[in-house]
């Protein structure tokens, strides 16, 4: 598949990689990380940045940056942990309903998703 976005000669690896994924995001019919609202229920499309397991807290949780090349979605699961699949670098497709984390951020608690390869 080749971007659409604008990438010349002199673009990073980092700006190739995020035009990829922001491709792959329109094709899947999901939504831009930048561009959801609170209250939203959304599809979002991306790759697992960063992964944090707590499990010493009283609520142990899982909890995932999923980069899509516009932004982070913080995706947590409750009650868990650990998730199967659910490792750094991973490509995932997430649904649910945007809420603002503790730090400001898009976050989705405990959000359905479904598990690609990179690439996909």
């Amino acid at each position: 598949m080749k971007s659409r976005r604008k990438l010349s000669f002199f673009s990073s690896q980092q700006e190739v990689d995020a035009a990829a994924l922001m491709d792959t995001t329109e094709m899947l019919g999901a939504q831009a990380a930048a561009e959801v609202e609170v209250g939203e229920v959304v599809k979002v499309y991306g790759a697992i940045r960063a992964l944090r397991i707590r499990p010493n807290t009283n609520v142990p949780m899982v909890e995932a940056d999923l980069w899509d090349g516009s932004g982070l979605i913080t995706l947590i699961w409750l009650g868990r942990r650990s998730i199967a699949g659910i490792t750094a670098g991973r490509a995932l497709v997430a649904e649910g309903r945007i809420t603002k984390g503790s730090a400001g951020q898009p976050t989705l608690f405990n959000p359905r998703y479904e598990l690609l390869a990179m690439g996909e």
